[in-house]
């Protein structure tokens, strides 16, 4: 590991989807995107990280963030090509783990995160939210996130008390075909992809969600409604939407609050896997639509996988760089 570097992948499309205009998601533009990273790299600097990589983009958030400021450490673009599409944050995450960064700030949504750990490996991240349906990044001041990212990445605080391990949910088709979604994989009666978004309980068929959050919104939040008793534990859940004996109000998206009907669940243990019921429909992986399938008899496999990506814990991380004298000021 290069102790001391930090990545940095900033997604200018996040925060921008349809739940705009079929729900009432808040928007993110770039603008504020810059601010929040502006805060990041001040934070960095200050607990004294050397290096930043970030993933250049059209809009060039990084840069016009850095371009005010008097920082200390290095900033420089991966050399990549950018295409304007979700394998930009995959590639991005793939180099930064080749260069032994310490950590990779993210800023988007599930999506984003689902991109960049397709290509992070165990490189510990920090996702801070900037997208629509966010269970996987949190809420948080880039000031806090960009001094418990570098506290982490320079080894100032041990790893194995300022991170913690997620779960996510291994896809694969007869065909070969594997993908991963770090929240809910859901079937949908749709045959095409289309807007992506997936914000209408009726054209959904099954679930399956990678933990149990009370607190969710999308829908990851059926585990917490249906199972409150497995929140904060191990397990995941899968779901079958449809004619049953009980409805769940459930917030699908930002002021979108449906009633969604069940026709079965039950909590999935680590490591079980699922066979979701085979038919043409589309696949959605934390929250969009992502792939079709066509034949009658193909089958999609769902594993929840313990060992998803590494996850600063920030409380935890700004607790133990206090106790290490991590901000003690020089007399």
């Amino acid at each position: 590991m290069s102790e001391g570097t930090v990545g940095i992948i900033a997604n200018p499309a996040s925060g921008k989807d349809i739940r705009r205009l079929v729900a009432h998601g808040s928007t993110f533009d770039n603008n504020e995107k810059i601010n929040i990273v502006r805060r990041v790299l001040l934070a960095l600097d200050a607990v004294g990280v050397v290096a930043i990589h970030y993933m250049p983009d059209t809009y060039g958030i990084v840069p016009r963030a850095a371009a005010p400021l008097a920082l200390r450490h290095d900033l420089r673009p991966l050399p990549m090509p950018v295409l304007g599409n979700q394998g930009d944050s995959v590639e991005a995450a793939r180099r930064l783990a080749d260069l032994g960064a310490g950590c990779i700030v993210t800023l988007g949504g599930d999506g984003t995160n689902r991109a960049v750990a397709k290509g992070c490996g165990d490189v510990p991240l920090l996702p801070i939210s900037t997208g629509t349906n966010n269970v996987f990044p949190e809420m948080v001041e880039g000031t806090l996130a960009g001094l418990a990212a570098g506290l982490v990445a320079t080894g100032t605080v041990a790893r194995d008390g300022a991170t913690r391990r997620r779960p996510r949910l291994d896809v694969s088709l007869d065909d070969g075909r594997c993908d991963l979604a770090l929240v809910d994989v859901a079937t949908s009666r749709q045959s095409w992809v289309g807007t992506r978004a997936l914000w209408d309980p009726a054209q959904l068929c099954e679930v399956v969600l990678s933990h149990v959050a009370p607190a969710a919104i999308g829908l990851s939040a059926l585990g917490g409604l249906l199972f409150p008793k497995a929140a904060a534990t191990a397990h995941g859940a899968y779901v079958h939407l449809g004619a049953g004996e009980r409805h769940v109000l459930a917030a699908l998206a930002p002021g979108l609050i449906r009633p969604v009907p069940i026709a079965a669940a039950h909590l999935l243990a680590p490591g079980e896997t699922v066979v979701l019921q085979p038919g043409p429909c589309t696949v959605a992986l934390d929250g969009e639509r992502e792939f079709e399938i066509r034949s009658p008899s193909q089958a999609l496999r769902v594993t929840l996988n313990p060992r998803g990506p590494v996850v600063v814990a920030i409380p935890a991380a700004l607790r133990l760089g206090a106790a290490a004298g991590a901000f003690v000021a020089p007399a």
